[in-house]
This record gives C-alpha cells, structure tokens and sequence, in this order.
C-alpha cells in the first residue's frame, strides 16, 4: 500500500491544529462570558445557608417528636398536654 507523501499529510496535520487551537480560543472566550454573566452567584456571601447547616438529631429528639411534646417548652420547664 503506497504512503502519502509528507507534503500533505503536513499540511492536514497543520489545519487541524489550527481547528484545534481555534476550538480552544472560543472556549476560552465562552468561558469568560460565563464567568462575566454569572460572577455574581460565585461571589462568597457573608451569610451561610440554611441548607448547609446540618442539624443531626439524637434518640431523645426522636422520642420527643414521635410524641409531640415540644423540646423547647420541656427545656424552658413547661409541661404541656399532648396535643390533639
């Protein structure tokens, strides 16, 4: 089988380095806009979420409300009925 002379294949090589390169460059670009569209919602906040922070229950709270007695008024001495 006959091999393609190096002209060519050179050639194709550099064209699609240059297709490369070009793909790259607009990525680039894209990737700037985004970040000038969007740097606003990366921006650190001083305030935390509320979905960050985990509040991990013992058995005790577990207990407490299964039964529906309110941790806060046993902890403030108040005893309540249980509710309907």
């Amino acid at each position: 089988m006959p091999k393609a002379s190096p002209a060519p294949v050179g050639k194709f090589r550099d064209i699609v380095a240059r297709i490369g390169a070009a793909f790259r460059a607009q990525r680039e670009i894209d990737a700037k806009r985004a970040l000038w569209r969007y740097g606003h919602l990366l921006a650190q906040s001083h305030e935390t979420s509320r979905l960050n922070e985990i509040r991990v229950c013992n058995e005790e709270d577990i207990f407490e409300n299964a039964n529906r007695v309110d941790p806060r008024e046993r902890a403030a001495g108040r005893t309540t009925s249980e509710r309907a």
